[in-house]
C-alpha cells in the first residue's frame, strides 16, 4: 500500500508543478506581450497536455488497471496507445520551443524547416499507428520491443530539438548585449540539462524502480527554473505592456515633440521600446552600430534618462 501511494503521489506532483509553470508563464505573457514569451507559453501548454495525457495519465491508468488485476499485456498496450495519441502534442510543443528561441533574436522560422519538421512528425505518427495496428500484441515480447523502440525514438527527438536550440542560441547570441546574452544562454543551458536528465531517466527505466516517475517529475517540473530566470530578465529589460498600440504611438508623438527628438532618433526610440538590441536596431534601420550608439546617447542626453528601461517607462 505504501508503494502504491508513493507511486500515485509521484505521478500527481508533476501535474501540479507543470500547472504552476504554465500559470506563471501565462502571467508573464499577459504582462509583457512579447512573441518569444508567447511561443514559450504555448510550448509549455502543448508539453503539459502530452505529459498529462500520455505520460502521467498512462501511469495513473496503469496504476488503476494493476489494482484491478488486468492482464499486463493489456496494460502495456493501453500505455502505447496513450503515448501514440500524444505524438501531435509533443511535436507541436517542441516546434514552439524552437520558434521561441528564434523569436528571441527576431528571426522567423523558414518555410522549408516548417514543412520538413511537420512532415517528419506526421510520418512518425502514421507509421507508428500502422505498426501498432498490424502488430500482434498477443506476444509480450512484441509489446516490449515496441516500448524500447518508443523510448529510443523519443530520446533521439529530444536530443535533436534541445541540442539544436542550444547551439542556435550560442551562435546567435554572440553579438547581443551582455544581459540578453547571459539570460538566453542560461535559458538554453537549462533546457540542455532538461534534455540530459530526461534522456537518462528514460534509458534507465527498465533498470531502476520509480525512474519513470522521476522522468515525469523532471519533464513537467523543471521548467520552473528557466521561468525564474525569464522573470528576472524581463523585469530588468522590459516594461509591462499596459497600453494599446495606438496609445503608445500617441505617447511617442508627444514624447518626441516635448524633447525635440529627430525623426531618425524617433525610429530608434520605437525599436528600443520593442526590446531590440543596438545590433538589431542597426540591422533594422540599415545604419552602422556606432550610429545607433550615437543616436541612443543623444536621446539619453535630451531626455535625462540613464538606460533603456527608464526611457521606455518615460514614454509609457
Amino acid at each position: 500500500m505504501m508503494n502504491e501511494s508513493l507511486s500515485l503521489i509521484l505521478l500527481l506532483v508533476p501535474l501540479v508543478a507543470g500547472a504552476i509553470a504554465i500559470f506563471f508563464t501565462f502571467r508573464l505573457n499577459k504582462r509583457y506581450r512579447i512573441p518569444f514569451v508567447n511561443s514559450y507559453f504555448f510550448f509549455l501548454v502543448f508539453l503539459y497536455i502530452f505529459g498529462t495525457y500520455s505520460l502521467a495519465g498512462s501511469g495513473i491508468l496503469e496504476f488503476l488497471l494493476t489494482r484491478m488485476e488486468v492482464d499486463p499485456e493489456v496494460i502495456y498496450s493501453s500505455r502505447l496507445y496513450a503515448i501514440f495519441l500524444g505524438i501531435p502534442f509533443v511535436g507541436l510543443s517542441h516546434f514552439m520551443f524552437l520558434r521561441s528561441t528564434r523569436e528571441f533574436f527576431n528571426k522567423k522560422q523558414s518555410s522549408l524547416f516548417i514543412i520538413l519538421y511537420f512532415t517528419v512528425i506526421l510520418a512518425a505518427f502514421v507509421l507508428y499507428g500502422i505498426y501498432m495496428v498490424k502488430s500482434n500484441y498477443s506476444a509480450t515480447g512484441t509489446t516490449l520491443d515496441m516500448v524500447t523502440l518508443q523510448r529510443q525514438v523519443f530520446c533521439g527527438f529530444m536530443v535533436f530539438v534541445y541540442l539544436w536550440g542550444f547551439l542556435s542560441i550560442i551562435l546567435w547570441s554572440r553579438k547581443h548585449a551582455s544581459i540578453a546574452k547571459k539570460f538566453i544562454r542560461t535559458f538554453g543551458a537549462s533546457y540542455l540539462l532538461f534534455m540530459v536528465l530526461s534522456v537518462v531517466l528514460i534509458l534507465i527505466q527498465p533498470l531502476i524502480p520509480y525512474s519513470q516517475h522521476l522522468f515525469i517529475l523532471v519533464f513537467l517540473s523543471l521548467h520552473l527554473i528557466p521561468i525564474f530566470f525569464l522573470n528576472l530578465y524581463l523585469d530588468k529589460t522590459h516594461v509591462m505592456e499596459v497600453d494599446s498600440e495606438s496609445d503608445f504611438e500617441t505617447r511617442l508623438t508627444n514624447f518626441v515633440e516635448i524633447h525635440e527628438i529627430s525623426k531618425r532618433e524617433c525610429e530608434v526610440v520605437r525599436l528600443i521600446c520593442q526590446g531590440l538590441s543596438n545590433q538589431e536596431i542597426s540591422d533594422a534601420l540599415f545604419i552602422s552600430l556606432q550610429t545607433v550608439k550615437d543616436h541612443t546617447h543623444r536621446i539619453f542626453v535630451k531626455t535625462g534618462v540613464r538606460n533603456r528601461v527608464q526611457l521606455t517607462n518615460m514614454i509609457r
